[in-house]
């Protein structure tokens, strides 16, 4: 009996330690009847027709000239939904769209000007089955993200914003769940650590959800704006506090999603932003921005001193910049002259404060961005009888980089 509960125990250490030894190597059994491994998943292979095949690493591109000579062809890939990272890349030629891409002037672009990189603002911390893959968690979100530094650092960026947020839980009485964050302390901290060991600064972004609830663009009441910015306070100390702790560059004092305008109620704005600014500097000495969509067509006059405490703005150029136009001419030298025009009303209202604007430009890769703005890719939207309707929109690479040379063009 003794000598054969030793060969269990034998057994079963053996097997440990064998588990153990592909965790470390990721390494995959034979296939067969016995349990998987999570980190095996299953090899799916999808057959592409018409697609081009081009490399991850940006040094093997000559841009405009590669996409200009590549051939479409036919190629097996493996796993095609659920590589985080790959030599290749693999998408329809008809992708590249229709305008011919243009070449890049002005580069590089000038020394005062700050290259940052925004990642989407999720956070997968479980399983998620959304693309279908068999992915394990925390893993999973984590090593994605720190190769996604990896490729942000190889486009030259110095900095990062990444966003965390709650939801309103209570429109009417403007409540707030704010201990149902998207993004917990300890993945905060691994964000900051990681962002950090790569030399890039972060940003953080913070974001008010609606969540469940029905919400309006008109604020009712001073009263109500009062109380959601008290409810969003103790979300906010406690990411700035976590941004002390963790070197963050910068956080923002206000959100964007649920950001209707001010107007009308710039007093009790200003009158309560103020105090929230003084307990985040209480706790926070990195810079702290403030987010300007909701001062549109506010009187700026009565938010002064408060634009004149804070240590800069985020600004967000118009995506939808064709759609009341009626030249609808989608060329650098178009899109150019409406970024100028926008830059200069920028310029005309928060110029005086001489302080850095950070542009959160948003320009999408399909056909109508420009006319329709942005489109939320980040989960499935039903519309007009289509359970995800993002799915059928038609891909324009050649939009998206008429749109952003054009951008860089009027910064320079």
């Amino acid at each position: 009996m003794k000598t054969f509960l030793i060969l269990i125990v034998g057994i079963v250490g053996l097997f440990v330690a064998a588990t153990a030894v592909m965790f470390v190597l990721k390494a995959c059994p034979p296939k067969g009847p016995w349990p998987v491994p999570p980190w095996c998943g299953r090899t799916v292979k999808e057959e592409f027709k018409d697609v081009l095949v081009v490399p991850t690493n940006l040094d093997k591109i000559i841009y405009p000239n590669f996409y200009k000579q590549a051939k479409p062809t036919n190629i097996t890939v493996n796993d095609p939904y659920c590589l985080i990272e790959a030599p290749e890349t693999v998408y329809p030629a008809t992708y590249l769209g229709d305008y011919s891409l243009p070449q890049i002037k002005g580069a590089p672009l000038p020394a005062g000007i700050t290259r940052i990189i925004g990642l989407k603002d999720g956070w997968m911390p479980h399983p998620n089955n959304n693309t279908g893959c068999y992915s394990f968690g925390y893993a999973a979100m984590k090593e994605a993200y720190e190769k996604t530094l990896r490729r942000v650092k190889a486009i030259g960026a110095e900095k990062i914003t990444f966003t965390n947020y709650v939801h309103l839980s209570n429109f009417k009485s403007a409540e707030i769940d704010v201990s149902d964050k998207a993004v917990s302390e300890k993945d905060l901290r691994f964000v900051a650590t990681k962002a950090r060991e790569q030399n890039l600064e972060v940003i953080l972004y913070l974001n008010l959800s609606p969540g469940e609830e029905k919400v309006s663009l008109e604020i009712p009441s001073a009263s109500w704006l009062s109380a959601l910015i008290h409810n969003w306070e103790p979300f906010v100390l406690d990411q700035a506090t976590i941004a002390e702790e963790t070197g963050i560059y910068a956080i923002m004092i206000n959100h964007f999603h649920y950001q209707p305008s001010i107007k009308g109620f710039e007093d009790a704005y200003q009158n309560e932003m103020l105090a929230l600014l003084q307990k985040i500097r209480n706790v926070y000495s990195g810079k702290v921005l403030l987010m300007i969509e909701p001062m549109s067509d506010a009187n700026l006059g009565k938010l002064d001193t408060l634009l004149k405490q804070v240590d800069g703005f985020i600004y967000t150029p118009f995506a939808n910049i064709l759609q009341y136009e009626s030249d609808k001419t989608v060329s650098v030298s178009r899109l150019k002259t409406q970024y100028l025009n926008g830059f200069a009303n920028l310029g005309r209202d928060f110029g005086k404060y001489s302080k850095p604007i950070y542009f959160r430009i948003l320009i999408q890769s399909h056909k109508e961005s420009l006319e329709k703005g942005w489109i939320e890719d980040g989960f499935c939207i039903a519309r007009g009888g289509d359970p995800c309707y993002q799915k059928n929109l038609d891909v324009d690479f050649s939009a998206q980089a008429v749109a952003y040379e054009a951008m860089m063009e009027a910064m320079c």
